[in-house]
């Protein structure tokens, strides 16, 4: 299965502060920003982990739509799309195949 790896991380905060930047925030509060982000997408990702193990569907919507909201705040806009299609492809689909699917490929986005 998944793991929370380094390359992730690592692609989030580049991102993260690049765009926290633009918007005018000082270093330390840049990464104090990214470093609280970190942690609750490490767990909404240990979440998934465990809802796709289960294949639980209805706690794995509900998480993906709170990771996608904590990385458009990050200012990861492609990669909160890949997240937000979950919801919207089981609502259509209701296969949860094609629901972990989509997931996996979210969080190969997040990867970069």
């Amino acid at each position: 299965m998944m793991q929370i790896n380094e390359e992730i991380i690592e692609n989030i905060k580049k991102k993260a502060y690049k765009h926290l930047e633009n918007f005018g925030f000082e270093n330390d509060d840049i990464k104090e920003l990214i470093e609280d982000g970190i942690i609750s997408i490490k767990s909404k990702l240990f979440l998934i982990e465990k809802a796709l193990k289960e294949k639980n569907a209805d706690t794995l919507i509900k998480i993906t739509h709170a990771l996608k909201g904590i990385l458009l705040n990050m200012g990861m806009e492609e990669e909160a799309e890949e997240f937000r299609k979950v919801k919207r492809l089981y609502e259509n689909n209701n296969n949860f195949e094609k629901l972990e699917e989509q997931v996996k490929k979210a969080i190969n986005k997040l990867k970069g």
